[in-house]
């Protein structure tokens, strides 16, 4: 088997319906340090693995029909013409961009948690300065080392607004979900919990909160231990009080990380159930909330 051949069986073993440049560099890197495919010796192996190697190879594979150029990037991105699946909008946005995740309606409706059907995907990345450090830290990690002349950037490659035709919205945060992998696919979604507390963090994004209250109503109860889990970890002072208030006094659950969360409650402040209605006078003495739902 030569070098290309392995190339060729990396790419269907990587088991995605696309590649992006610098996976492939990445895959090409280590079949090219292991020197065999499943055991079998390679031939024809490259001298060394660079950028410029790099490219030949994906002209090569291009040339025999094994990757193509996928249609939704301007560059930088193949589809793998034998991958047993075409690749969701969801999937391929994950891929593309390695620290993004699924959020907000469009997890709500993956959970099951809403009858609604977002016409965008609703995804988020993180703060460029976020992003980068994470894209520091992922190259070390694949590669050995920060990028130089031999080996290529990660890129923050983005999206034209729409993906396998379907509209996309990209929301960045300065605190980004540690999100779950769904499994058989290379797709992240933010956790049942986080889902819960971005509805309270916000609610415009996932069908207003009058839409969220009921879910949280309905819902939420089951998924106690995880919200309380999540919203712990959340930066938001405001989110806890909002979820200590519905958790607390709506469905009535107690638990002491609950508790927790009244320090954060402020007298004499403007805090709001509804971020995006007027101050209402009625409100929770407990948590010190205007209840203007």
């Amino acid at each position: 088997m030569n070098f290309n051949d392995g190339l060729d069986k990396a790419l269907l073993d990587h088991d995605a319906p696309i590649v992006t440049d610098y996976e492939f560099f990445a895959l090409g890197r280590k079949l090219l340090d292991a020197k065999e495919w499943a055991g079998e010796p390679l031939k024809r192996l490259p001298t060394g693995w660079d950028q410029i190697r790099a490219r030949n190879a994906i002209r090569r594979l291009e040339a025999r029909k094994s990757i193509t150029a996928d249609a939704d990037f301007r560059s930088g991105v193949w589809r793998v013409i034998q991958s047993t699946r075409s690749g969701s909008a969801e999937e391929v946005a994950c891929i593309v961009d390695p620290f993004c995740y699924v959020s907000h309606l469009s997890a709500m409706q993956r959970y099951g948690l809403t009858d609604r059907s977002p016409e965008a995907l609703h995804l988020t990345t993180p703060a460029r300065s976020v992003w980068n450090m994470l894209r520091d830290r992922k190259m070390v990690e694949d590669l050995g080392g920060p990028p130089d002349g031999e080996h290529p950037l990660l890129l923050r490659l983005g999206f034209k607004g729409e993906l396998r035709r379907r509209p996309v919205i990209v929301h960045e945060s300065s605190h980004p979900a540690k999100p779950v992998e769904v499994r058989g696919e290379k797709t992240r979604i933010t956790s049942i919990g986080r889902t819960f507390g971005d509805m309270l963090s916000e609610p415009a994004l996932c069908g207003g909160i009058r839409h969220v209250i009921d879910i949280w109503e309905r819902d939420a109860e089951q998924w106690a231990d995880q919200i309380i889990g999540e919203v712990d970890k959340m930066e938001s002072k405001m989110v806890k009080v909002r979820a200590g208030y519905l958790l607390s006094e709506v469905l009535e659950i107690e638990d002491g990380r609950i508790d927790g969360w009244e320090q954060f409650a402020q007298r004499g402040g403007s805090r709001k159930l509804n971020p995006d209605a007027p101050y209402a006078p009625t409100y929770s003495e407990r948590w010190m909330i205007s209840l203007n739902v």
